[in-house]
């Protein structure tokens, strides 16, 4: 009777353990890529399409250096999505709750690529969340990843199934390098009084922040949503940087 109890642990436990031999050897192999880069600058030219929100097409200059030093440099104001830049593929799978992960194969026009899903912690998103721990919501988010070239395309979060946030980017190579040449993010936020005053630590949704006032978000609607275009350009790849470009950043 134990052999059976054992064939049976045997046969419960095999699926999980190979799905999770194949997720540690797919980001094993994004983070291989990723890793490539030492340092880069670029510039990147911003377009922003939001509820109630005026900004003119921005073009800024990030700098970037391992392991996950930033510098961004614009002249006035601008809204900086870092879950749009930081390309660091480490910061996203930490994100995720490993004991609900799921992994599947896909084909989009006609190329490989792995559909991975799973919930998330929410304290792991530099997003608005509900204020009060009792409203907490339940965060899913999926990566698809181009099984050849071993990078993400594309990020989606949801909350309480639906989505909020997808984020999707197009590559291209440089001396044997995958970097994007264009990110697009679409926010969609609903309910937006409850979230915390908190967005990436860039803008405050706080009806007395007079930045925010005076770049016309409006308070009046409870829902927020609106599209971001990066386009990058100029690519300076490990060439080196000093580290004072990132003193106070």
């Amino acid at each position: 009777m134990k052999r059976y109890y054992f064939i049976i642990i045997i046969i419960l436990f095999l699926p999980i353990t190979a799905q999770n031999t194949e997720l540690l050897e797919i980001q094993k192999k994004i983070i291989k890529e990723f890793s490539k880069i030492d340092d880069y600058k670029v510039d990147i030219n911003v377009k922003i399409n939001m509820t109630g929100f005026r900004m003119p097409k921005k073009k800024i200059k990030m700098f970037f250096k391992k392991p996950n030093k930033l510098n961004i440099k614009t002249k006035g104001f601008a809204i900086i999505p870092k879950n749009g830049i930081n390309n660091n593929p480490n910061d996203l799978f930490e994100m995720f709750n490993y004991n609900n992960i799921d992994v599947n194969r896909t084909i989009r026009n006609n190329k490989q690529f792995y559909f991975i899903s799973g919930s998330v912690n929410p304290d792991s998103l530099d997003i608005p969340i509900a204020n009060y721990q009792s409203e907490k919501p339940n965060l899913n988010m999926s990566l698809l990843v181009d099984a050849k070239e071993w990078i993400i395309t594309e990020v989606e979060i949801f909350l309480d199934s639906e989505k909020f946030l997808s984020i999707k980017t197009d590559y291209i190579n440089i001396n044997n390098i995958m970097v994007p040449e264009e990110t697009k993010l679409i926010i969609g936020i609903k309910e937006i009084s409850r979230i915390k005053n908190n967005f990436n630590n860039e803008i405050v949704f706080n009806s007395d922040n007079d930045l925010a006032k005076a770049s016309g978000l409006s308070f009046n609607n409870d829902e927020f949503k609106g599209e971001i275009t990066m386009n990058f350009s100029n690519y300076v790849i490990n060439q080196g940087i000093d580290d004072k470009v990132f003193i106070n950043n």
